[in-house]
């Protein structure tokens, strides 16, 4: 069960993160105010959008790795084959190497594909932080609350309402200095603590509690609370689809079907043999997502269960253009690209190798054995040793070279 308190979220990681969506959250829905339009979860999915679409790039960096790696498969295979079942430290060593120098060829890397998973996954939880305190980083949400909870504060039976339905809300009391009436009374911040977990009924019920003016103003704000958190009716955001099953439950329904439209569009740009065993693991991955989306869906605020149906309905339509433009890439002409790139990158690192170097294993047949490498390295280690021996020991010379082997 999941709880919520009104304070933002102090971690030294996803705090930053979650105060710079909460600035972007607080000016998109102060944009849409102009219009006339106060509803978090619009704001939310014009959010997600604006996220996905600076995300693009990567998107697209992605695509062409996992397309790269279609081309790789085949000699990836032959060096998978080559040391199937051996286990020794060379042996692994050696595979390690070559599947190094491999991807060293196509000018990528093994982990070239997961930046924007990493990133989704970060947006998604610092998201998660934002939602579950909408008035602590949107504050023309919180100016809402506030005009009730001033006059609670002088309100008694209203106070004690709170302190005995906090608990029965799942309110989480980790910042209250006490559980009692004073508390709420040197903090309105703790009353709207409750206030975010207030449904329709709970709202009718606190009214009850004012009269005349007060009355009024505490209904007007009320109904103001549940337009601007409200979705699907009388669904609010800060709330699971698990306290309200219908029509709650449409949220992790929908979410596991998007996801897994979205996932079919993905894997339609890719061609994975079905003989290679990374291929059953694709096909689990491919049914376990979209049920994992469903469960987040399920278990988390309602608020980030918009975020995720945004997310995937998005892509969706993201993907029928990257398609297009993947199928117009000339993957030989970008391997090229990537290999200059990364011989650039290793002659500003003064990485230019000579003859036994990374490039030269990258251009060594899969079919190359443990003792072809081990020979280079030796190779190595004797040109080096003789380019040592060739400096007289004390002269000038000799203290340069091993300044430029200290730099090195």
């Amino acid at each position: 069960m999941f709880s919520f308190y009104l304070t933002q979220y102090s971690g030294k990681f996803l705090g930053p993160i979650a105060r710079v969506l909460g600035y972007i959250m607080s000016a998109i829905y102060n944009f849409l105010a102009h219009f006339g339009i106060e509803n978090a979860a619009v704001s939310i999915i014009i959010f997600t959008f604006s996220i996905n679409l600076l995300m693009l790039p990567f998107t697209i960096k992605q695509q062409k790795f996992s397309k790269m790696q279609s081309k790789m498969q085949p000699e990836m295979q032959k060096i998978q084959e080559k040391y199937k079942g051996k286990k020794d430290n060379a042996s692994m060593y050696a595979q390690q190497e070559e599947l190094k120098a491999l991807y060293e060829k196509y000018g990528t890397s093994a982990s070239s594909g997961c930046l924007p998973m990493i990133i989704t996954m970060i947006v998604f939880f610092a998201l998660y932080r934002v939602i579950y305190a909408i008035p602590a980083y949107v504050p023309q949400i919180k100016e809402i609350y506030e005009t009730i909870a001033n006059l609670t504060t002088g309100n008694t039976d209203a106070l004690q309402y709170l302190l005995d339905n906090g608990k029965n809300l799942n309110v989480s009391t980790i910042t209250w200095n006490s559980a009692n009436i004073d508390m709420f009374k040197q903090n309105s911040d703790y009353i709207i603590d409750v206030f975010t977990k207030f449904g329709r009924e709970n709202w009718d019920a606190f009214a009850q509690f004012f009269t005349g003016d007060q009355l009024a103003i505490v209904t007007r704000n009320a109904d103001k609370i549940m337009h601007v958190n409200g979705i699907f009716g009388n669904l609010n955001l800060a709330e699971t689809p698990l306290t309200k099953p219908w029509p709650g439950l449409i949220i992790p329904i929908l979410s596991v079907i998007l996801q897994y439209v979205q996932t079919h569009f993905m894997m339609s740009n890719q061609q994975i043999d079905p003989s290679n065993p990374s291929a059953a693991t694709m096909k689990s991955m491919n049914t376990v997502m979209p049920l994992m989306s469903g469960f987040f869906c399920l278990m988390f605020p309602i608020g980030n269960g918009i975020y995720l149906l945004s997310s995937s309905a998005f892509r969706i339509i993201q993907q029928i253009f990257v398609n297009k433009y993947m199928d117009q890439i000339d993957m030989d002409a970008e391997i090229a690209k990537n290999m200059e790139k990364a011989q650039k990158k290793r002659e500003k690192l003064h990485l230019e190798a000579s003859d036994g170097s990374i490039k030269n294993v990258a251009n060594m047949r899969t079919g190359s054995s443990v003792n072809d490498i081990a020979k280079m390295n030796t190779n190595k280690k004797d040109v080096k040793q003789d380019k040592d021996a060739s400096y007289e020991k004390g002269s000038i010379s000799s203290i340069a070279h091993m300044m430029d082997k200290s730099k090195d």
